[in-house]
């Protein structure tokens, strides 16, 4: 039976592993296309690692010591709150929609748009680059500053860059000490398998772009948020499980899958609930078909959030005793899905990923 700091001890480990794999392979030239696309996708993962992990130190063996701002430690935690998206229960629905109209569409139009001294060409101006990867939306300039827990205005400052290398060698000096290594490459991540080719990006005028897609004219903030829904669910049911076999997962990509199908099937609920935020009906129809397929209902019953929980925060607390570690996950599936081993609840996520992501972008696309 092992303890509840084994557990903690033995996750932590393999997502440092992981995320040293990444970018091992990020700084091998030839996958250098993919460092700033790997690295959006990545960035509140990344962030979930350290400040759990630094939150655990007392249960991690060996404990390793950290060389980590004040204000490194809360861009990790504003990073890896992000991904709570509606569930963030200092913001909700309606504070979500605030900060992203006022932190990220505006303060992006105001640093991109309104700069040249011609006027009649200001409508060549653009402020929200989109990134795709075999034409699926994965990424936006808008969702990677959401999801990156520094003040967007300093992103775009002209020093922004050093403040942001500050932070990131940070981030990177403490994943070493839990044990990270760029020297590894085996088992490979996606950073590895896809290829730099199947890459695009584009850049559009935000205003127009976001009162065509989603719920129309009306929302276009609740749009632009839906769009950092739909590139979360694109990137976690395509670029992410490149050259890996879907069913057969390690830890940390399965438990970066469920935790994104969690947090936005649990906020499409939520705002599914919500009576005024102008959903129209043909919008109120999608959501319920998207948050009410049976795999979707099975991830988000509150129920099963202890698996949710203990993914997030290592800690299994009251289910260590029935843990096992030589199982994948630590055993941790049948004590949350008795009907399920790893492999069926493996199925269960892959198909819910792909619903979910096909969902959203029919949904993105009905206008």
């Amino acid at each position: 039976m092992p303890t509840r700091e084994e557990i903690v001890s033995a996750g932590v480990a393999q997502d440092a592993s992981y995320m040293g794999r990444l970018f091992g392979a990020l700084v091998d030239p030839r996958h250098k296309e993919l460092t700033g696309i790997a690295s959006f996708c990545m960035m509140p993962f990344i962030s979930l690692v350290i400040h759990e992990a630094r939150a655990k130190i007392n249960m991690v063996t060996p404990s390793p010591s950290f060389d980590f701002s004040v204000e490194a430690a809360e861009v990790c935690a504003r990073s890896r709150n992000s991904l709570k998206l509606f569930e963030d229960n200092r913001r909700w629905v309606n504070g979500q929609l605030e900060f992203y109209r006022n932190e990220i569409i505006g303060t992006h139009s105001d640093y991109f748009l309104g700069n040249t001294w011609f006027r009649l060409a200001r409508f060549l101006e653009v402020d929200l680059s989109l990134f795709t990867y075999n034409d699926i939306l994965v990424s936006t300039n808008h969702s990677a500053a959401f999801h990156f827990g520094i003040a967007p205005k300093l992103l775009l400052e002209e020093d922004g860059g050093v403040y942001v290398r500050s932070i990131t060698e940070q981030m990177g000096r403490c994943l070493g000490a839990l044990g990270a290594s760029i020297h590894t490459d085996e088992p490979k991540t996606f950073a590895s398998h896809a290829t730099g080719g199947e890459l695009d990006d584009s850049e559009v005028r935000a205003d127009r772009y976001y009162r065509r897609v989603f719920n129309g004219r009306e929302t276009p903030v609740l749009n632009g948020v839906l769009t950092a829904f739909q590139a979360q669910v694109n990137f976690v049911a395509s670029l992410l499980v490149t050259g890996s076999d879907p069913l057969n997962l390690e830890y940390t990509v399965f438990k970066i899958r469920f935790v994104t199908l969690y947090h936005v099937l649990a906020s499409l609920t939520r705002l599914g609930a919500d009576i005024n935020q102008g959903l129209s009906g043909s919008s109120r129809s999608t959501l319920e078909r998207i948050t009410g397929a049976p795999e979707a209902v099975a991830i988000t019953d509150g129920a099963t959030k202890g698996f949710r929980n203990t993914l997030v925060h290592y800690d299994p607390r009251s289910a260590a005793q029935s843990l096992d570690m030589s199982e994948p996950l630590f055993g941790l599936v049948p004590v949350y899905f008795p009907e399920h081993d790893y492999h069926s609840l493996s199925a269960l996520v892959d198909r819910c990923a792909h619903a979910t992501a096909q969902g959203l972008n029919d949904w993105a696309n009905c206008h």
